[in-house]
Order: structure tokens, then sequence, then C-alpha cells
């Protein structure tokens, strides 16, 4: 999951380029352009736009083209590849590794993908690369990450792996990159998990008629699409939503209520508490995680219509959810214990909460796809009326 960061901070001070991300395993920075970016990218003393990205690193509210021109005679020749530009994981920007995704063609929205040694030819008695073609992307594939190296004149790429290349476009060096006008300035502000918020827990000052508490964002990500797989092509993915938006929020939820109906002041609670609820387009959904070698999670559930709808998460994500709540003392324990009322006037009705930590992923345009809620049994309040 990746928080954002504006380019001109960047830009104003080079050296943040080298901080690692800060979330722990499964992390990583996504660059945003911001108005002073904006301002500042013109030609024509500042009465024309200008697309050219001049510098590392790339941003990535923007699709990219990679151009390279070659002249013959007197003709000239540019060949334009519109790709996605997405930072790997766990490292910093200052690193400039990447997974390329193709963003038009054939290949829409798979990966981009370095040959190796072994796929080498032989032509005209010299071995030659060979490049392979795009697969499904896979954040763990070591031959889907390249670094992008900056020249004088324009840009190369080589691949992670020691024995691997490229493909051609990217390893012959003089490309220049320039932005594409179909997605921009669409991602806002995501500065991941706010501790101190999550720390100090929500406010307990409803009434016992509510089943849950107001709910309290304390973290919030984007997951580039790649990371997600609805049912469907991924070119269609793409037209919906490049990006997904990743919510952690914070609620109380009742677990047990009861009425004053013997005039008792004590109360036995006594429950067992599923800590971990799924649901995939509000329907409760199940886990199936015995296909995780391929990298994705799916959760499924039948459908209102009867139908199954499955929706793919990368095990990154899964992964880095599963540990900040386990940081946050998730843990599997029965909710025992014996309440007691010590007020003067008497009550009419007892509720026990626990507190949930939920996590929401929707589309750009709003749309809810699945939530994930954590239920904290280590945090219990009551509260009588």
């Amino acid at each position: 999951m990746y928080v954002t960061r504006p380019l001109s901070m960047y830009r104003k001070d080079p050296s943040s380029l080298s901080e690692p991300p800060t979330e722990g395993p499964n992390s990583g920075y996504i660059v945003l352009t911001d108005e002073e970016t904006e301002a500042e990218d013109v030609c024509c003393w500042g009465t024309c736009k200008d697309t050219g990205i001049k510098e590392l690193p790339f941003p990535q509210n923007k699709l990219l083209y990679v151009n390279y021109t070659t002249h013959s005679g007197q003709s000239t020749i540019t060949e334009r590849d519109k790709l996605c530009f997405i930072p790997v994981l766990d490292q910093p920007l200052s690193s400039n590794q990447y997974y390329v995704i193709r963003a038009e063609g054939k290949y829409k929205g798979q990966a981009c993908t370095c040959s190796k040694e072994e796929d080498m030819s032989t032509c005209c008695f010299c071995r030659c690369v060979k490049d392979v073609k795009p697969r499904a992307f896979d954040h763990r594939d070591i031959y889907q990450q390249v670094q992008i190296f900056k020249r004088r004149y324009g840009y190369f790429a080589k691949s992670i792996a020691p024995d691997g290349f490229p493909p051609f476009f990217l390893r012959r060096k003089g490309w220049y990159v320039d932005t594409s006008s179909s997605f921009q300035n669409q991602l806002s502000e995501a500065h991941g998990l706010n501790f101190s918020l999550r720390k100090s827990l929500p406010k307990f000052d409803f009434t016992n008629s509510n089943k849950r508490s107001t709910s309290v964002v304390v973290g919030k990500w984007y997951c580039p699409f790649v990371f997600v797989k609805e049912i469907g092509l991924v070119k269609d993915q793409m037209k919906s939503s490049l990006y997904y938006v990743m919510t952690l929020e914070q609620c109380w939820e009742e677990i047990f209520s009861c009425e004053n109906n013997n005039k008792s002041n004590t109360i036995s609670v006594n429950v067992n508490v599923q800590k971990e609820v799924n649901s995939l387009f509000g329907v409760e959904a199940m886990k199936d995680d015995t296909h995780a070698r391929d990298g994705t999670v799916w959760y499924n559930n039948a459908g209102r219509g009867g139908g199954q709808l499955s929706l793919g998460l990368s095990i990154a994500i899964v992964e880095k959810m599963r540990r900040m709540q386990e940081m946050g003392g998730w843990r599997d324990v029965n909710v025992e214990r014996i309440e007691e009322f010590k007020g003067e006037m008497g009550w009419t009705r007892f509720g026990c909460y626990v507190l949930v930590e939920r996590f929401a992923l929707s589309r750009l345009d709003g749309t809810l796809l699945l939530t994930c809620d954590f239920r904290h049994n280590h945090q219990i309040q009551s509260k009588w009326e």
C-alpha cells in the first residue's frame, strides 16, 4: 500500500528521496504533481504547458509516454509506448526502481518483464537478447522490476535481476518521457496511518440505542490496480479505476446487550466474538488464501442475485493489513467479564462494545468494494443507561 508525496517537496529537498517507507514491509511512496510543480512546468515564456518529464522521480497521477526518436535521411520516426510507472515496494524513491505496466495495446494492464540469459538466441554468430512478452503482475517477481537511469539526453533502464534484460524499448539509451492527458490529478493526499489518532480511540459518547459508534478514519493509502483483481478484463478495470483507495476506520460495535429485567446490578458477559469478518459489496465474504502462491488472496460471496462475486487482493496488501492489526494488539480471545453497576439511580439497559478496525477498499469513484473488519477483543467498553 502506498502513501502520497508531492513532487514539489522533492524538488525543494532532493535528499528526502532517500527516505525509506516508514510503515514496514509492503509499503511505498507514489509521487503526485501539485499546483506548484504544474506552475513550474511551462515553456514559451509561460504561455504553454511543458509535458516533458526532465527529472526523476516519475509522477504516478499521470500516465506517461516513453518516446524514442530515430532519424534516417530526411525522415524522423518517433516510437511511443504508453505506460504506468509504479515505484517498487519497500524502496526509497532515490532507488529509481519501478514496475512498468503497459497502458495501451494488446498487453494493456500487464507488467513489462525482463528476459533472462537463457532466453537469448543466436543470430549472425552472436548471442542476442530476445524480449519476453509482458505478463500478469507479481510484485515478488524481480524480473518485473527495473531501475531507471538519467543521462544528459534521456533515460535508460537496467534489470534489478543480475541476469535480466529489460525490453528493448526500455534498455536502449536516450528515450525521453512526456505525460498523457488520459489520467491526471484524480488522486488526493494519502498520508498512511495516523498513529496518534489510532491510539486515542473513537469517542465513547453515543447512546445504547446505537449498535455502532460513528467511524473515525485513522489511515488512508492508495493501491495501484495491479494489486487488485476484479472479475473481468484488466483493460476494463483500468478504465474503471487505475488506483483504489484503502482507508482504516475505527468504531465501537455492540457485542452484548440486555435489559434490566431481574433488577440485578451485576451482568455476566461471555461472548465468542468473531475476530475477522469480510464483506464484498455489502455481503459477508469468505477469504480463500489456498491459492496465494500466485500472489493473490481471493474474497468470495454468494451475491444478492445468486451468482458468486469475487475480488482478489495482492498478498502484499493482505499481509500488510494483518501485520498492522497485530501491531495494534489484535488477537483471538473470548470476551468473559463481570460488569457491576455502581450508580445510585438504577439502570434500564446495558451494552458491551468492542473496538472494530475496518479496512475499506473503494474505487476512485467512491464505489465500496471490500471491507475487512478486525475486532480487537482486548479493547472492551461498557455502557449503562
